[in-house]
């Protein structure tokens, strides 16, 4: 570092002159290196001193913890040149190599570098702690990451893990197998594994071998980061461990094993799901770690939207029906079951589950553990479950007919039915069962509730920070300039990731009798979502983006968890509190608003219900020129509420023919049914053009009858006429 740097430094207040004097006669300053023996001084913020010299020699700043490097880069860049010049190849730019060093500023080294190279260089700045130790591990085969790692593990004393005796019958060609699986520095490396996952939220641990070292990767918040590597020569042993603490057979090498044990930590019990895999460089080992002590079963916490919580809350306190949990595995489904089963678990309730396997045990619930080998399948649990009495059963999954028909069958017959399914979303999940044998028609009638699940990660509290949308989001999703998101910036508190924790994403179809009809009619699984967002239904994405605008997560993690509705727009979608209302909201406060808007009694106000887009538009663009208000509707259901809504302002009602859920013929004698519509004309247009069909139309009430396509000027004066003739006979009955 040159004086002009040190000075620039001392300038940002981060280092005073004493503390860099300090650093001068450190042992590191001696071996040529100030920045170290800076860094190694106690109260200073090593990071941001580290940004700051970035700024300073105005180049960027690489954090080599988070850097892939190629193999290809490796070969290109000898170890004996990175170790001579102290630097990492961390990519190819434009033609330049790309490297982190600690002193961008030395320019007759790098020249030197490229002239050895024979390739063109461009430096990144680094922290100088790291370049040696990813030195060693990019070119060791893994033995000296493998001692660093060790070195630094934690192998508590406050740990127990529930290995068993051994038995001295194994076959004697394992001998040396256990013998090293049992030996200090394996179990330190197992118990170091499992400790620093545990200290790190970690819920599942991944062992994988690999052809020149392994390397063990931590699920944090669902992502996995790898945090080890070690020698492959040691992979065996450490598995044979493993399989010691969960009882497997540590013979068998050749065969997927599953099992589970039991550690203690930090005063708390952990239960441990284990699974191994052969692959091709040894066996892969996947170990689940499940915190009783971190399970949290109250429905507020589960981050629903306020009134999917209140239709849950209603769906799961029935006395009979199903209520179906669907997402992909690690979406929190079994999380999500327990809590509705714990919110309705008191003495007067049977409750009875059956599951494969039971991860968590809950007091007050007769629990059964799935067991295919004993014959003891999800289908042979739940007969003998339905002969117990129970009030409510939970399925831990339904994998296939025969559990579909029996499950659905209890919901229909005096039970309370709870399941999880693998699908998409919501409205694929009655496909999914309908595939399976199920009938629409009954599946329609037991069916209360599908809640799909996702898990998008938490932005960390105290390092997030405020945006404006990009010039992209504004015109992909039509969103407010002025909008305030928040992204992920990374801190010592989240690991430098900028996320922690998880909160839920949900898809809640809601079934009352306009999704019950559409499931009954076998719709498409577009259509079905169609009717429930119009319903209420928010869709994953726009529950999501619910969230994004809460300063709960980001758009990114949306965009990772699910895809936008061809149609997402946040235009006329934010209430009053700055949040996304469902479509069905955002109609009827559109609805609403334009009934409002047609108080002047001296402007007519016409109701024009069709399901096609254009002819609404071109019929709305005909009509404002002749001065009147038009109020829109896609099909006879819909008029029919707008109807009720704005009776006393509707002058005319035009309605087409041919509509989904309710015809022209069927809303007209609907309307004409109620002697409170008789001063409302109605004219009906349509592209039907037989005489039967223009006899039918007149027959159900309709005032005159028009054929598409339309032509203005004629429907300008049918329009004219019609409001005329009612005007008199309002007028000659004194009204």
């Amino acid at each position: 570092m040159l004086l002009k740097q040190q000075r620039q430094l001392i300038d940002t207040g981060l280092v005073t002159q004493e503390q860099l004097s300090e650093a001068m006669r450190s042992n590191e300053a001696k071996q040529g290196d100030v920045l170290l023996g800076l860094m190694a001084l106690d109260g200073l913020d090593s990071s941001a001193i580290l940004q700051a010299l970035a700024k300073i020699y105005k180049v960027p700043f690489l954090d080599l913890n988070h850097v892939e490097i190629d193999d290809r880069l490796i070969e290109k860049c000898p170890e004996e040149l990175c170790r001579e010049f102290s630097f990492v190849p961390v990519a190819m730019s434009g033609g330049e190599l790309v490297i982190a060093t600690a002193d961008p500023m030395d320019y007759a080294a790098m020249d030197t570098l490229q002239f050895k190279l024979g390739q063109r260089v461009r430096s990144v700045f680094t922290n100088p702690e790291l370049i040696q130790s990813k030195i060693r591990e990019l070119f060791s085969d893994g033995d000296a990451a493998f001692d660093d790692a060790m070195s630094s593990l934690d192998d508590s004393g406050d740990f127990e893990s529930g290995v068993e005796d051994e038995n001295e019958n194994e076959p004697a060609d394992i001998d040396s197998l256990k013998k090293g699986a049992e030996g200090s520095p394996i179990i330190k490396l197992v118990n170091g594994i499992i400790i620093k996952a545990m200290q790190l939220g970690s819920s599942d641990i991944h062992i994988e071998a690999g052809d020149k070292s392994s390397v063990v990767r931590l699920r944090i918040d669902g992502r996995l980061r790898a945090v080890m590597k070690f020698p492959t020569k040691a992979h065996p042993m450490l598995v044979s461990r493993i399989k010691i603490m969960s009882k497997l057979d540590i013979s068998n090498t050749r065969t997927p094993q599953d099992g589970r044990t039991k550690v203690k930590f930090g005063g708390k019990g952990f239960d441990m799901r284990v699974s191994t895999l052969p692959a091709m460089y040894g066996e892969k080992v996947v170990m689940r770690i499940l915190d009783k002590s971190g399970l949290s079963l109250s429905l507020d916490v589960l981050a629903f939207e306020k009134k999917a919580d209140e239709r849950i809350r209603e769906c799961i306190g029935r006395p009979t029906g199903a209520v179906l949990v669907t997402g992909p595995t690690g979406s929190g489904k079994t999380t999500t079951l327990y809590s509705f089963l714990h919110h309705i678990n008191d003495e007067e309730t049977n409750i009875v589950t059956v599951e494969d396997p039971v991860e968590f045990q809950i007091k007050g619930l007769n629990q059964v553990q799935v067991n295919a080998r004993a014959g003891m399948t999800f289908s042979a649990a739940l007969r003998s479950i339905l002969r117990q009495d129970p009030d409510v059963v939970m399925v831990g999954e339904i994998r296939d007919e025969e559990t579909a028909h029996i499950a659905l069958h209890a919901a229909q017959t005096g039970h309370l039915v709870m399941s999880t399914l693998h699908t998409n979303d919501a409205p694929s999940t009655v496909s999914r069962l309908v595939e399976m044998g199920t009938d629409a028609v009954a599946l329609s009638s037991c069916l209360n509730m599908i809640v799909a699940q996702r898990l998008a990660r938490r932005l960390c509290p105290k390092c997030k920070k405020k945006v404006k949308p990009t010039l992209e989001m504004i015109q992909q999703y039509e969103m407010p300039e002025d909008m305030v998101l928040y992204e992920p910036v990374g801190c010592d508190a989240c690991l430098k990731i900028g996320y922690k924790g998880r909160c839920g994403v949900h898809e809640v179809l809601y079934v009352n009798d306009r999704v019950r009809e559409a499931i009954a009619s076998e719709v498409s699984d577009q259509e079905l979502m169609q009717v429930c967002r119009e319903e209420g239904m928010y869709a994953l994405f726009e529950d999501g983006m619910n969230k994004v605008l809460a300063g709960i997560t980001s758009v990114k993690e949306v965009l990772r968890l699910a895809t936008p509705p061809e149609d997402f727009s946040f235009r006329d979608r934010i209430d009053g509190e700055g949040l996304l209302m469902s479509i069905g909201q955002a109609a009827a406060v559109r609805d609403s608003a334009q009934v409002k808007a047609t108080k002047d009694d001296d402007i007519n106000t016409i109701l024009m219900i069709d399901d096609s887009k254009s002819i609404r538009s071109l019929v709305r663009f005909i009509l404002q020129a002749e001065g009147h208000d038009v109020v829109e509707a896609d099909d006879g259901r819909k008029g029919l509420s707008l109807l009720q809504q704005a009776k006393d302002k509707l002058n005319l009602i035009i309605v087409d023919y041919e509509m989904p859920n309710v015809d022209g013929p069927t809303f007209i004698k609907e309307v004409r049914r109620q002697s409170k519509y008789d001063d409302i004309p109605i004219i009906m247009l349509t592209s039907r053009k037989d005489e039967e069909d223009e006899v039918l139309g007149l027959d159900s009430g309709a005032d005159d009858y028009i054929v598409k396509p339309v032509e203005p000027m004629k429907l300008q004066a049918r329009v004219r006429k019609i409001l005329s003739m009612y005007n008199r006979i309002r007028m000659a009955a004194g009204q």
